[in-house]
């Protein structure tokens, strides 16, 4: 005789089958995580950053790409994904217009 709690002709779920389970979701949420982060700083950085610093980067990263120099980011930009993107964006202006 089968139990109550189970139902007749199914299987129970192997504790491979939910640790695996638990791990997908684990992998998710930290994906996640990573992903709500990243917004949070660029909504962050957007905000405080001043838009004649943002043509600053972006200038010096086209001057630097009109020269064929290697790009040069310097302290700020590392850390500021928005002035890191208007150096890479002048840098990548100023060697199409170099070719």
């Amino acid at each position: 005789m089968a139990k109550e709690t189970e139902k007749p002709g199914k299987a129970p779920v192997p504790l491979y089958t939910k640790i695996g389970w638990i791990m997908a979701w684990v992998l998710m949420l930290g994906l996640l995580g990573m992903i709500m982060r990243n917004c949070a700083t660029s909504v962050i950085y957007g905000l405080q950053t001043d838009q004649q610093e943002v043509e600053s980067f972006y200038q010096s990263g086209l001057e630097a790409g009109s020269a064929g120099q290697g790009e040069n980011l310097r302290g700020k930009a590392v850390e500021n994904s928005v002035l890191r993107k208007a150096y890479i964006k002048g840098y990548r202006t100023g060697l199409d217009q170099r070719r």
